[in-house]
């Protein structure tokens, strides 16, 4: 599932939180739903606010990366996850490598789709950003890739 980043660290875990599920989410954190609901309220008054805890249990629960990317994002940075797998078969290298070019040739297609009037607006930038994060991280995941084939002897 694709989402648009969010750079707000409360916010994606409030996305992330009200899309799974409260109930859901609440039952496998042990938690109450109620608690839950006020920890994924974005009201600035409300005083349950999410734990690092909190914020990397739903992560692991949900597979969904989010607020881990706006943590990164705050700080200028981009979440890149790496692969697990550290055989990597040629056909699994050929994959990434594929993958690492389709990423290319949709950061330099957003760049000239937001060229041809000559200017760039705020919106084009941030759907360049997007698809530069995208880009790197599959840069870094072919780079990890590699790396598994490291031959020590």
């Amino acid at each position: 599932m694709s989402h648009k980043p969010l750079f707000d660290v409360q916010e994606a875990f409030r996305a992330i939180v009200l899309e799974h599920g409260v109930p859901k989410l609440a039952n496998l954190m042990g938690m109450p739903v109620g608690s839950l609901y006020n920890k994924a309220n974005s009201n600035e008054t409300n005083k349950q606010k999410p734990t690092l805890a909190d914020a990397l249990l739903v992560q692991v629960l949900t597979k969904d990366h989010r607020i881990v990317e706006a943590m990164a994002a705050t700080l200028g940075g981009v979440f890149i996850r790496l692969p697990i797998d550290e055989t990597v078969s040629d056909e699994a290298l050929l994959d990434v490598m594929l993958e690492l070019g389709a990423k290319s040739g949709e950061f330099h297609q957003e760049i000239k789709d937001a060229l041809e009037d000559g200017r760039i607006k705020p919106d084009e930038h941030q759907r360049i950003a997007k698809r530069g994060w995208s880009y790197i991280r599959a840069v870094m995941e072919c780079v990890s890739r590699i790396e598994g084939m490291v031959d020590d002897k």
